[in-house]
């Protein structure tokens, strides 16, 4: 068997990362019985060098996000849903509800690349037991603890990083330390972004388009008896950017956002009991966006206070050796308080201050029988109540799932599965009234919105060898068929430019009225989405290969007419090789974009044309304590916008970056 070096032996392909967001229960991508991915730190230092989780999530199969270029939020869509908690984000287990409506995504979150230790997407309502809300899917991020920056023997470590680019005069700077006393640790962290306007593939500047980022996070655990562990996490993210819009006139607004979170947690579990694995993990997340108009002076702002807690427990039983059981059972709760003010524009009539509280109890079992056959069932309840304006409304459902998964030979598992998912209208859906300025038209709210309600039937196949081709290759694929169908869908009904209603508008000689459009969320029946993934990984460690490529079609069963989130088919295919005892890894990826002109005839959206990106990355050991990482993104400097963004993407970016670290025995 040929040698390999330790550093080979540890590389760990993309379907290898470990899996929570499927039952609660770790475990490996490739092992789920579901449409799951995992992209580790390891990949994120050498691939990407993120500015951006979007640069990252971009490459998921069915998963796509929304930016505007300006604002240093993410919105994720998996599966052509996206918006009002659809696609459930989570940072250490807290919920990002943060959202202010308007003409970019209805949902939003804030995080900086730096703190991540690794990206957990489960796609589809498969995720039964996970939380309210997720009938797209759910991509949770984790931090990194202190392991990540201690080495073996280290009771103390340092590490610095520094990166620039040229696209936009971008710099980043990250100082974390790490610390590790008995059964207690605790990393900490600073960042810093800073970037100029951009240029586009064409060469133009992108005006308003510069941003500062600072952030601080700390991470402690302690570990006071065997089998106990207590972890408390605190975020705190400061962003300073323009919102600018051009129609039907120049708007520039100077926004400065606060995002802080905090995270308690507690797990047990048992050494010598199997019926113990027990966690329960309490948050506090606080978006605050203020923004003050350029023109003349006006104020409003934004704040998105979400508090939650979620606990569970896993028993596991074994009959004659061959047969486990696994129960998992539980609940969550989440409560979001959103305050608006917007007194000289319509910010609070789009995003209405209210209440919304959303609960859930869950139970599922596992039942494993020779190894070969597993069969997986669950049910969850969930209950919302949410009051604004005068206004309130309420409701409930229950959601099954079951799952049946085969592996007839060693390295083959195939699946299925019937889910259903349950989403509660947003407070922006139901509360918002008043009138849009510019083009007046009412704003109506809809109290009597009835939540959404997902089927999802879910068919696949994991392929898992080892030794395939030569010792110590590993090949893993995943492919997966999906037909989501969701009653009493959300979505706008607008006659913004039709007739009907009264607008009223305040001038200074007085209020006047005029007949006017209306603009109100409304139930649209059923809407239908199906597509195919394909995720393929083979790593022969001294080069190794990755493919992703998603195809979804979505449509409005009543009219035929397409959904407007489907985003583009597309190809992700990553090249790469390892040299010099592994101290060198470096490839190229590729993005090949379909055309996407399936846009509802009634919306304003414009289609978008097909594009190819292709990407450059490189990482250097110059030491034990030292790396270097090269990336060249764009480098054929196409200009492109990806579909629903309002803004062409950047064009060429080189970026260079060094981390340095110093540890102390």
């Amino acid at each position: 068997m040929l040698a390999l070096s330790a550093r080979a032996e540890a590389q760990e392909i993309q379907l290898d990362g470990i899996i929570v967001t499927f039952s609660k229960v770790a475990e490996s991508a490739i092992d789920t019985l579901a449409g799951s991915s995992a992209v580790g730190r390891e990949q994120l230092d050498e691939q990407f060098q993120p500015d951006k989780v979007s640069d990252v999530l971009r490459t998921i199969p069915g998963v796509t996000t929304q930016d505007n270029g300006r604002d240093t939020a993410q919105a994720v869509n998996i599966r052509g849903l996206q918006d009002f908690g659809r696609v459930n984000v989570l940072i250490e287990g807290a919920r990002q509800n943060f959202q202010r409506s308007g003409h970019a995504a209805n949902g939003a979150f804030y995080i900086d690349p730096e703190m991540i230790k690794s990206i957990d997407v489960t796609r589809g309502p498969t995720a039964t037991i996970y939380g309210s809300g997720a009938i797209g899917g759910i991509v949770a991020f984790g931090l990194i603890d202190a392991d990540d920056i201690l080495r073996e023997g280290e009771w103390a470590a340092g590490q610095s990083r520094f990166r620039y680019g040229t696209n936009g005069d971008g710099r980043v700077a990250s100082q974390t330390g790490a610390m590790k006393v008995g059964n207690f640790d605790i990393v900490g962290q600073v960042n810093g972004h800073w970037n100029g306007n951009y240029e586009d593939g064409d060469g133009n500047e992108v005006l308003d388009s510069e941003n500062e980022t600072r952030s601080q996070f700390a991470k402690a655990r302690w570990r006071p008896a065997q089998g106990h562990e207590i972890t408390a996490t605190a975020i705190n993210l400061e962003s300073e950017f323009v919102d600018r819009t051009e129609s039907p006139i120049l708007i520039q607004r100077d926004s400065e956002l606060q995002n802080q979170q905090f995270t308690l947690g507690y797990t047990f579990v048992s050494p010598d009991n199997p019926l113990i694995d027990f966690s329960i993990k309490a948050y506090h997340n606080s978006t605050d966006l203020d923004q003050v108009r350029r023109s003349n002076g006006a104020t409003r702002y934004f704040d998105v206070q979400t508090e939650g807690i979620d606990a569970f427990n896993i028993s596991r039983f074994t009959f004659g050796g061959s047969t486990k059981l696994a129960l998992t059972y539980g609940g969550d709760a989440f409560r979001d308080t959103v305050d608006t003010l917007d007194i000289a524009s319509n910010g609070d009539e789009f995003t209405p201050s209210g209440e919304r509280e959303v609960a859930g109890a869950f139970m599922q079992s596992q039942l494993t029988f020779f190894e070969m056959i597993d069969l997986i069932t669950a049910v969850r309840y969930d209950t919302y109540e949410m009051t604004g304006d005068g206004l309130d409304s309420e409701g409930s459902h229950v959601s099954p799932k079951v799952t049946l998964g085969i592996t007839p030979i060693t390295g083959l598992t195939v699946f299925g599965t019937y889910a259903e998912g349950f989403r509660a209208p947003a407070l922006s859906e139901t509360l918002p009234s008043g009138t849009h300025p510019g083009f007046p038209f009412e704003i109506l709210p809809n109290p009597n919105l009835d939540p959404e309600v997902a089927h999802n039937l879910e068919a696949g196949v994991n392929l898992k060898y080892d030794n395939v081709a030569t010792a110590g290759d590993a090949f893993r694929a995943k492919v997966v068929a999906f037909r989501n169908k969701v009653d009493d869908y959300i979505g706008a009904q607008d006659n913004s430019f039709g007739s009907g209603g009264t607008c009223t508008v305040q001038t200074p000689g007085g209020p006047v009225s005029f007949p006017c459009g209306t603009f109100q969320y409304v139930n649209f029946g059923q809407v239908k989405l199906e597509g195919v993934e394909v995720e393929v990984n083979y790593d022969a460690r001294s080069w190794f290969a990755i493919i992703g490529a998603s195809h979804i079609r979505g449509t409005d069963e009543e009219t035929g007419d397409p959904l407007l989130s489907v985003p583009a088919d597309q190809i992700t295919a990553t090249l790469g090789f390892r040299a010099f005892d592994d101290k060198l890894v470096a490839g190229t990826r590729g993005r090949f974009v379909a055309a996407q002109d399936r846009v509802p005839t009634s919306s304003l959206t414009l289609a978008s044309e097909s594009y190819t990106v292709i990407d450059l990355f490189a990482q250097y050991q110059v030491s034990d304590n030292a790396t270097l990482n090269l990336n060249i993104d764009n480098i054929f400097d196409k200009d492109y916008r990806q579909y629903l963004d309002l803004l062409d993407d950047p064009g060429l970016n080189a970026r260079i970056g060094l981390t340095m670290r110093l540890g102390a025995n």
